[in-house]
């Protein structure tokens, strides 16, 4: 199950300068100098699993190269460990893509589908051992069939492993995020930041301040989560009002916001268990990642509700 860290952590790459910083940071190659970064473009991926129902980790964006289209498939991988079947799934991924494509008619030119970037970004403290290609994952066949055989790869970008110096030299939006991650107390978490936020260099246009404003929501996650570890009590300190995300003056703001946020969550839960019994894990990931707006939605359902159902479903009136 994907944790409010992770959830926080995918929405930084929900914004073209996150993206544009990864790729210009930490993708070797030329080609990525001549892609057009200002046609980055959010596309949508709810078809990629087996219930039409988006992963939490799949990220789709496509930016323009040469005047066409080229899909980049980013994997947020948030496991411990290194996924065997990696490439398999990338495979699977990328062809459901495809599929979506051709069924929504968005394909460049007759008979022939875009070119497609697989980007793994790994998280975890262990090595990535899994195999890059699925070639290695079949088992070896005659040297006159091996042309028939699958060959998905796709590039993992594996942060624990990126040298300090790398992180260093590309100080933008991308190389905060993974310095922060590096960082395990929440006076050093704090630091960091408010030592960037603080630098005069930071763009001021309006993607840049919402990059810069999902980067301070997170370190505030972490920082929340590192303190419920610790037994250590935040507090909130004003009473909740309906807000789709509030702006961030500062890291003690969005450490407030999470606070207050976090409480209501738990809060919404405990009535929902005590009204309709144990809540399914769905539900329960679907609070979690819930924002005041919902939240407030549903507390005003919860008494009136005949059933658990009635609380979230969408069409129904607050």
């Amino acid at each position: 199950m994907a944790s409010e860290d992770d959830t926080a952590y995918k929405q930084l790459f929900a914004y073209p300068e996150m993206v544009r910083d990864l790729l210009l940071g930490f993708v070797p190659g030329e080609w990525v100098r001549q892609l057009d970064l200002t046609s980055l473009e959010r596309v949508n991926g709810s078809y990629v699993s087996d219930g039409g129902v988006q992963r939490h980790s799949d990220m789709v964006w496509r930016v323009r190269l040469a005047g066409e289209w080229i899909y980049i498939y980013l994997l947020l991988e948030f496991q411990s460990r290194s996924d065997h079947w990696m490439a398999l799934r990338m495979q699977v991924y990328i062809v459901l893509l495809y599929q979506d494509l051709i069924k929504r008619n968005e394909i460049p030119e007759a008979g022939r589908l875009p070119p497609v970037f697989p980007l793994v970004l790994y998280n975890g403290k262990r090595r990535w051992k899994a195999s890059l290609s699925l070639t290695s994952l079949i088992t070896a066949v005659p040297p006159e069939i091996q042309h028939l055989q699958p060959a998905q790869s796709y590039l993992l970008i594996d942060q624990q492993r990126i040298s300090k110096w790398a992180l260093e030299k590309f100080d933008n939006f991308v190389a905060r995020a993974f310095r922060i991650e590096r960082l395990a107390t929440e006076q050093d978490i704090a630091g960091e930041l408010e030592k960037w936020r603080g630098q005069p260099g930071i763009a001021h246009c309006v993607g840049a301040q919402q990059a810069k404003q999902a980067l301070t929501r997170w370190t505030a996650v972490r920082l929340q989560r590192l303190a419920r570890e610790r037994m250590i009590n935040l507090g909130i300190v004003r009473e909740a009002k309906a807000m789709t995300v509030p702006f961030f003056d500062s890291l003690d703001d969005a450490l407030r916001y999470e606070a207050e946020l976090y409480g209501d969550r738990q809060r919404l839960k405990k009535l929902l268990a005590k009204r309709f019994g144990s809540l399914s894990t769905k539900l329960s990931r679907r609070v979690d990642a819930a924002e005041m707006d919902d939240l407030d939605v549903w507390f005003d359902r919860i008494f009136a509700a005949r059933s658990i159902q009635d609380i979230f479903a969408e069409d129904q009136p607050a």
